[in-house]
């Protein structure tokens, strides 16, 4: 039996780059070999990120050599960033404020990370065919979605615990998905 099932990120798992102050065009470093058209080291402004942090190119990031940016995705981690900034300094200006730049840019891959396992977590419980599997991975994406305000500062050791309770979490699913005919 087929599902006509189409699973659905909610929104706040979603890229909304007009409430982020252009994370993903400054934290992580570029490789012109994997579609970014030049290489960039980490926490450094792509040079096609203008002043109102938007991309300078974003229509014509293809034919400029640019797939990675095209198709990469930070799952609403940009946003959600940004407005924790704005809360805790008042601003979310990394280029004027360089406190407010190093906690930005040490929490960005946290943050990027927890959205990436909540949207695993979050499509799983939907694709799951297993009733008893759709709660346990909901419970554990509710949990994970009531540490947000945390994420940004998690210590290492949170982490690696979270990392593992999303792993033990998704790896039986990993486990079926072969046995399905």
């Amino acid at each position: 039996m087929t599902s006509t099932l189409t699973p659905r990120l909610p929104a706040h798992l979603k890229a909304d780059c007009s409430a982020c102050v252009g994370l993903c065009c400054v934290v992580p470093p570029f490789d012109a070999v994997q579609g970014f058209g030049f290489d960039k080291p980490a926490e450094t402004p792509c040079q096609h990120l203008c002043a109102d942090h938007r991309c300078g190119i974003h229509d014509a990031l293809v034919p400029r050599g640019f797939e990675g940016c095209a198709a990469f995705d930070c799952l609403g981690a940009g946003q959600r960033l940004t407005a924790q900034a704005k809360q805790r300094w008042g601003s979310a200006d990394w280029r004027d404020e360089p406190a407010v730049a190093r906690w930005l840019f040490a929490a960005y891959p946290r943050v990027h990370q927890a959205q990436a396992w909540l949207a695993q977590l979050r499509l799983a419980a939907q694709v799951s065919a297993q009733v008893s599997a759709q709660a346990p991975l909901q419970a554990l994406a509710d949990a994970l979605e009531a540490e947000a305000q945390r994420w940004a500062d998690w210590s290492p050791d949170e982490q690696v615990d979270w990392q593992a309770r999303v792993q033990a979490a998704l790896a039986p699913l990993a486990e079926n998905r072969g046995s399905r005919t």
